[in-house]
């Protein structure tokens, strides 16, 4: 399993330092060379607006002639996408295609001196992070060719190969062991949770048919009684990774509401812990919410009172 040393480590706190402060439109540049490095950094702010109301907003390119088909995107934002002001656009341009190279950085080139000569539109419609990724080996380039882009930018990442090996944990047996200090009945939640989440990974292409199944209900549960062994224990950023994965499952399953709230709610009680409270208050909110809508739909029963009172208090 790849994982980033210590430089780039470093580097990803620089990042998301930066995203955490944003407040409004901010430019961001990443060059690199290194794909898997940038797979990292995206995974990695997926998983974290993945726990919010707005995700992680990414932008891929297919094709060198639909480059020019995200300028209206940025400079004319349509409604709903102004309403995501706190979700960043991960725009990746950083494609290189040796069968098409040349056709590439031209849309590359054209696109960024366009967005040079808007600076101000851009600046003034876009009330959210860019962050725009590019080929290392066009740094030069790119600087001078877009010098009113390059002047208000927020910060510029120059990747490297910062990857590393991570060794894969044992199997833990029947003794309470390893990573956490758990009981032996907390060690088993979490190996459940482990073993159904490697049991149930579906493919990329499953994901994108509309007639792949929804997930199974065991893995949800699973991570619910492994995400309070962990809370319990204080293993506040362990939970929270859970807690994020929970949620992903819930939404995938719109007419389980509930199962929508409870993990909204494991998502606000680490967020809470570690001083996200922006996070916190949003997951707490949408969990209100949703508690709400089962109350208009199944009546006062005394399970729905207690639910809405919960989230109340979550909230307050």
């Amino acid at each position: 399993m790849q994982g980033l040393d210590i430089h780039g480590e470093a580097e990803w706190q620089r990042l998301k330092t930066h995203l955490a402060w944003s407040e409004g439109f901010l430019l961001g540049f990443i060059f690199s060379a290194h794909p898997q490095v940038l797979e990292i950094f995206r995974e990695r702010l997926s998983q974290i607006y993945r726990a919010r109301i707005t995700r992680l907003q990414e932008w891929q390119v297919a094709e060198p002639g639909r480059m020019a088909d995200f300028i209206p995107r940025l400079l004319h934002p349509g409604q709903r996408e102004q309403a995501l002001k706190d979700s960043p656009i991960w725009l990746d341009l950083s494609r290189l295609d040796s069968a098409e190279e040349t056709d590439w950085r031209e849309a590359r080139h054209k696109f960024l001196a366009h967005l040079n000569e808007q600076r101000e539109p851009l600046r003034q419609c876009q009330q959210r992070p860019l962050i725009l990724i590019l080929p290392a080996s066009e740094r030069a380039e790119i600087k001078m060719l877009a010098p009113d882009l390059w002047a208000i930018r927020s910060f510029c990442l120059d990747t490297e190969n910062w990857l590393q090996t991570l060794v894969e944990p044992a199997a833990p047996n029947n003794t309470p062991q390893g990573k956490f200090p758990l009981s032996e009945h907390e060690q088993q939640l979490l190996n459940e949770w482990e073993r159904l989440s490697r049991q149930q990974r579906i493919s990329w292409w499953q994901k994108l048919s509309k007639t792949a199944p929804p997930p199974s209900k065991d893995r949800l549960y699973a991570g619910f009684s492994a995400f309070n062994a962990l809370y319990n224990k204080r293993y506040l950023q362990e939970a929270a990774d859970v807690a994020t994965a929970c949620l992903e499952l819930a939404r995938q399953n719109p007419e389980a509401l509930r199962d929508l709230s409870v993990s909204l709610d494991n998502v606000g009680k680490t967020a809470q812990r570690q001083g996200r409270e922006e996070d916190a208050r949003a997951a707490f909110e949408e969990s209100l919410d949703i508690r709400r809508q089962i109350l208009a739909r199944i009546g006062e029963i005394p399970e729905a009172l207690r639910d809405l009172s919960v989230s109340l208090n979550n909230v307050g």
